[in-house]
């Protein structure tokens, strides 16, 4: 009967030998896999189009968040109507942290769009968006372009 509790024993230690390494697997993946949710979370960053101005009739402004090192590749899109708006206007925009780069230079891009045609235009640099994600807080001044086809 001895002979039996000490297989019994041996075989319950086999056992972790066989889970330890599985265990340190686990703990691993789940290491990785909260890092990448970590990179992925949605991040915000927040602004103001300056201007003291009402908008015309039939405008759409548009706020992107673009990559420079990328040709502009644009990471986050933000636009609306703005029929009866008057600058100063806020504006929040989301992005995903997995599209933002340590080593890139990213810009805050706006237009307001009349018929068709470029307006107003203004632009901010969001320098820190890859160590301080949501550090952007800017003011941008929106400016008339001259070329404006104001029909």
């Amino acid at each position: 009967m001895n002979i039996d509790i000490k297989l019994v024993m041996m075989k319950h230690n086999n056992q972790w030998y066989l889970l330890l390494p599985l265990l340190c697997v686990f703990l691993s993946s789940a290491g990785q896999a909260q890092a990448q949710r970590h990179e992925s979370r949605i991040h915000h960053m927040t602004g103001t189009l300056l201007g003291d101005y009402p908008l015309p009739e039939h405008v759409f402004v548009v706020v992107t968040l673009n990559d420079q090192t990328q040709h502009d590749q644009v990471i986050a899109k933000y636009q609306f109507h703005g029929d009866g708006l008057t600058l100063p206007i806020d504006f929040q925009l989301a992005y995903s942290g997995a599209n933002i780069r340590h080593n890139h230079r990213y810009r805050i891009q706006a237009e307001i769009v009349e018929r068709g045609h470029v307006r107003y235009v203004g632009e901010g640099m969001a320098a820190e968006l890859a160590p301080e994600p949501s550090v952007y807080d800017g003011q941008i001044q929106m400016t008339l372009v001259k070329s404006a086809s104001l029909h």
